[in-house]
C-alpha cells in the first residue's frame, strides 16, 4: 500500500540538492534529514533520492565505512542548473520548439550574456 504523494515530480532531489548546496561540507542522510522543514521525508526514501542523483553525477557519495556514508554536490548551483537545461532538452519531443520556447522567455540580459558566450569573448555584459 502506497500513501499520498505530498511533493511533485523532482521537488525532493530539487530539495536534497539545494540543502547539499548550502552546506560547507559533506553531509549524512540523517543529518539531511533534520534540515528538511515541514515534511520530512523516511531515511529510505532519501536514501532512494541520494542513490538516483548519484548516478545522474549531481551527487557525490563519500563513504568514510561502510556506516559512515556522506554527500556532497559536485557542482556549483549554475552547473547544476545547466545539466537540468540540458536533461529537459534532451528529453524534448520537439528540440527545436523546446530551445524557441526558452528562448522567447529570455530577458535582454540573458540574451547579450549568450550572445558573449556564443561570440567567445566571454565577458558578463
Amino acid at each position: 500500500m502506497t500513501g499520498a504523494r505530498t511533493r511533485e515530480w523532482g521537488e525532493l532531489e530539487r530539495e536534497l540538492l539545494q540543502l547539499l548546496r548550502e552546506q560547507s561540507e559533506p553531509v549524512s542522510a540523517r543529518q539531511l534529514q533534520e534540515l528538511f522543514s515541514g515534511q520530512i521525508p523516511a531515511y529510505t526514501t532519501l536514501m532512494t533520492a541520494l542513490t538516483r542523483l548519484e548516478r545522474k553525477g549531481r551527487v557525490v557519495r563519500i563513504e568514510q565505512s561502510p556506516r559512515k556514508v556522506r554527500f556532497a554536490t559536485p557542482r556549483q548551483a549554475g552547473q547544476d542548473a545547466g545539466a537540468t537545461m540540458i536533461s529537459a532538452l534532451d528529453q524534448a519531443e520537439d528540440r527545436k520548439a523546446a530551445l524557441l520556447a526558452f528562448a522567447g522567455n529570455l530577458d535582454a540580459q540573458d540574451i547579450a550574456l549568450l550572445r558573449s558566450a556564443f561570440s567567445g569573448t566571454g565577458r558578463t555584459p
